[in-house]
């Protein structure tokens, strides 16, 4: 067997993406809290680019302190500045949330108000050390006798359990609820069977079942059940802080006197520019080759940076302005005036490919007076049955909220099922399977026809 080799020339396409086009495709896509750590890491690393002091940003009441969708005559070297002349770590300074309250110093204040001893109190606070996020003591026996160095806990665990809130301390959510109702309570007993031993039948909702095994009434059983609802399985965790950073919308939207305006807010970036010292450095006939070609590496990644971000700006506000002018009834008349609407639809218009729409609605938000929403929740192909019915409310929003509006509205002892829901929609010409009706249900976080029913005569 011979193996030869041979040069073969042929024709062939493929699609090259520059540097500053990936670039300008990855800004595109982030939010912008991400979009912060790109600008902070290259002003760190290129000594070219620089964020302009506060004071020289642009003047906010300027007309030129917000970039609208039909209006991209600035410099890109300079973006603007809009609403805001803060810079960004002010912006994330003031945006931080406030430090919540510590379990821990909550438990002492209490225990320096009671008459405990500084022993006692000492051991409590040990004690509230092993506590989980919940507030409960997940530590066995032996391993809290461990922790008080071989002393009993029970007197310690019965004052932990007697601080607020009540149920910190107990071995389970349920015990955790047992404790948040006293002893000399006459429903005492009714409402430790109920957690104890029918807890799973009341989540499926079968009250007149239980009811008979307890030989109560229905409305005896219904009283105790919202006793119930007001206990707190999980004492401690409303001490849990959340440490998300709270959303930002990057669209600000107005409509005055029929007029859709589309403002993106770019008030939390750095006002960028080029350093003119290192601008006349390069140009300078004394500066060394070596320098001249460094600088010019950083002078060209610092103008591709600010072409990048008003590329992303100018394209936003572009699709922004595309989408709530086609959701303009939404703005008028909330969530059940929602239009279906795709991406190729804005692509098309706009002219853009649809993968350049999904960049540029990739985690972005906008604020409208009817609240923050997801650029993403605009998007539905959802369509009603007849024609000319598309041009009323019909998009996944919309059918959500009219899901809504019929469940709030039912008989509570009759609701209304998924087929049910189908049927009242396809009524008012909306089309929608029930498997479908389900799942928006159960994204709404609304139980089942059977575990809505109510007795007693509630309605």
């Amino acid at each position: 067997m011979k193996f030869q080799q041979q040069f073969v020339q042929r024709a062939e396409q493929r699609l090259a993406l520059m540097p500053k086009m990936l670039q300008s495709i990855e800004l595109l896509q982030l939010a912008t809290a991400d979009l912060l750590q790109v600008i902070e890491k290259e002003l760190q690393q290129n000594e070219v680019l620089e964020a302009l002091p506060t004071d020289l940003a642009e003047d906010p009441t300027s007309s030129q302190q917000a970039t609208r969708a039909d209006h991209f005559e600035q410099d890109p070297w300079v973006p603007s500045r809009n609403l805001d002349a803060m810079d960004a770590k002010q912006a994330m300074l003031e945006n931080q949330p406030a430090p919540g309250e510590d379990l821990l110093d909550y438990l002492s204040l209490q225990l320096a108000l009671s008459d405990c001893s500084q022993a006692l109190c000492s051991q409590v606070l040990t004690l509230a050390e092993g506590l989980d996020e919940r507030g409960l003591l997940p530590d066995s026996d032996s391993e809290l006798i461990d922790a008080l160095s071989g002393q009993p806990f029970d007197e310690a665990l019965a004052v932990l359990q007697s601080l607020d809130p009540k149920g910190l301390g107990a071995r389970s959510p349920i015990d955790a609820m047992l404790l948040q109702v006293s002893r000399e309570d006459p429903d005492y007993p009714a409402i430790e069977r109920l957690l104890t031993e029918y807890l799973s039948r009341l989540a499926r909702n079968k009250m007149p079942e239980v009811a008979k095994h307890l030989g109560l009434e229905i409305s005896e059983l219904c009283c105790l059940v919202e006793r119930i609802g007001g206990l707190d399985p999980h004492p401690g965790s409303r001490f849990q802080h959340d440490t998300q950073w709270p959303i930002r919308p990057e669209l600000l939207v107005r409509q005055e006197q029929g007029q859709i305006e589309v403002v993106v807010d770019d008030a939390s970036l750095p006002a960028l520019t080029i350093n003119p010292d290192y601008l006349d450095l390069l140009h300078s006939r004394a500066t060394e080759t070596e320098t001249r070609s460094y600088l010019r590496k950083k002078l060209q990644s610092a103008r591709d940076l600010l072409a990048a971000l008003h590329n992303r700006k100018a394209t936003l506000a572009r699709v922004g302005a595309a989408i709530m002018n086609h959701q303009a009834g939404f703005l008028e008349h909330g969530r059940s005036a929602i239009r279906p609407l795709k991406m190729a639809d804005i692509a098309a218009q706009l002219d853009l490919h649809t993968s350049t729409v999904s960049r540029a609605i990739a985690g972005k938000y906008v604020q409208t007076d009817l609240g923050i929403f997801s650029l993403r929740e605009f998007f539905d192909g959802a369509r009603c049955r007849g024609k000319g019915r598309e041009e009323n409310g019909s998009g996944r929003l919309a059918i959500k909220e009219r899901i809504k509006e019929l469940v709030a509205g039912e008989d509570g002892g009759r609701p209304l099922s998924d087929d049910d829901l189908a049927r009242l929609l396809e009524q008012s010409g909306l089309a929608v399977a029930r498997r479908t009706i389900t799942k928006y249900r159960q994204d709404l976080q609304i139980p089942s026809s059977w575990q809505r029913r109510r007795y007693g005569g509630e309605s």
